[in-house]
């Protein structure tokens, strides 16, 4: 290809990106204002790997008024989206497990997602779905409560359960995929510039100018000594340019700042807990083997090596809304793992994390050209895992080479909200 391209944001978008970017032979630079990989919305987010699956409950309810008005109004355009997002996320699948395989990645992962079925109404309702999804591709089979219990046997006897749903996917830890890919990459001529904040876009006569800063934590920005920027060559200090035939802005809600134009984007909250597994001879089958999705209450519960990760309580806020404690967030998290494993982990343990992505009204990512000239968005969505970050990245990178990509994204364009 030998383009010369920008991805700004190092989380997994952004390294998946990069990625494919220069195993299609494009010399690419990352800049990320972080000290590593995946250190915040990719730091501890949902651990499933599944496909996007039209129809689930969702955020909506509770979101701010602007936000469910502009849902309202896109809704007869969101179907061809909607399709086109889940095969994103089939291919992120297929993805993900190749590059699992040829570079020996371990990222904790294990296969099997089962939907919750609680009750007979819970059911019907999903069953009433399971059209929408075969027809976008999803494989998906009906056990009933004792196939369920087989499958999983940590499941509490207790809980009311009249079967679930398999569906395709896993379970894996996202950040560890990341850091693994990353070396992948670095092998291909990637360079990763951390502490370094990506102040401005300019535009240039066929290409884009970056201008960025090395900005070391806890240090003034006007140092004027050179410092070794972790494992990346040391930079020097004070405003810097680098022209691009292409920047990818990968960094979810900063990207307007930097596109330059204003873009309908909402905050999407994430609370997540993980706590060890509790390992006991006596009771070998506590918590679970893979994935377990309670849709009705919207939250997952993975399991990634020897511990357990428990991801929802989505809410949708103004993106220059101050993320609040939200203990009530995370103690509806303990209650739903409880519900489904009780007493797998010890609660005095648990790491609580608050993640913020950007979502636009129709609940859909953002991915492809950005109408700016050189100027290319991945802003993925969050509440459903990260099954679909492969597969966008793939797709995405085929694009700003000029192939035809493995996947439609045109729904999916950030034009379409023009």
């Amino acid at each position: 290809m030998g383009l010369k391209i920008a991805v700004v944001g190092a989380g997994l978008s952004g390294v998946t990106t990069a990625f494919e970017l220069a195993a299609l032979g494009a010399q690419v630079h990352v800049f990320e204002r972080g000290g590593s990989v995946a250190e915040q919305a990719s730091f501890a987010s949902n651990a499933q790997l599944r496909p996007w699956l039209p129809g689930l409950p969702d955020a909506t309810n509770t979101a701010p008024l602007a936000f469910r008005l502009k849902h309202w109004r896109q809704r007869t355009r969101t179907q061809a989206g909607q399709a086109a997002w889940t095969a994103v996320s089939l291919l992120g699948l297929r993805r993900a497990a190749t590059l699992r395989h040829e570079f020996n990645i371990d990222d904790e992962s294990a296969e099997g997602v089962l939907v919750a079925l609680s009750d007979d109404k819970q059911a019907a309702a999903l069953r009433e779905l399971l059209p929408v999804w075969s027809a976008a591709g999803v494989q998906v089979s009906e056990l009933d409560a004792a196939q369920s219990r087989a499958a999983e046997p940590g499941l509490n006897t207790d809980a009311p359960l009249v079967g679930s749903l398999r569906i395709d996917g896993g379970v894996g830890n996202a950040r560890l995929f990341a850091q693994q890919l990353r070396h992948q990459a670095q092998r291909r001529g990637v360079e990763f510039r951390f502490h370094t904040t990506v102040r401005r876009l300019t535009d240039a006569a066929g290409g884009v100018v970056l201008t960025h800063e090395h900005t070391p934590p806890d240090e003034p920005a006007l140092r004027t000594t050179p410092r070794d920027a972790g494992d990346t060559l040391p930079q020097p200090m004070g405003p810097q340019d680098d022209r691009f035939d292409a920047v990818v802005l990968c960094n979810g809600l900063d990207a307007p700042a930097l596109l330059g134009r204003r873009l309908p984007l909402f905050a999407q909250l994430e609370a997540t807990v993980t706590a060890p597994l509790r390992l006991l001879e006596a009771h070998p089958d506590l918590g679970p083997k893979a994935g377990w999705l309670d849709a009705a209450r919207g939250v997952s519960v993975a399991r990634i090596g020897q511990r357990v990760r428990v991801t929802g309580a989505l809410r949708i806020t103004s993106p220059n809304a101050t993320p609040s404690n939200r203990a009530d967030a995370f103690e509806s998290l303990h209650q739903c793992l409880q519900t489904w494993f009780p007493g797998c982990v010890p609660h005095q343990q648990v790491q609580q994390g608050l993640s913020r992505r950007a979502i636009a009204a129709d609940g859909l990512p953002l991915l492809g050209a950005s109408g700016r000239p050189g100027v290319w968005l991945n802003l993925p969505t969050g509440g459903h895992g990260w099954g679909s970050a492969c597969g966008a990245a793939h797709s995405l990178a085929q694009m700003i080479a000029g192939q035809p990509p493995a996947a439609d994204l045109a729904a999916l364009s950030p034009t379409r909200l023009a």
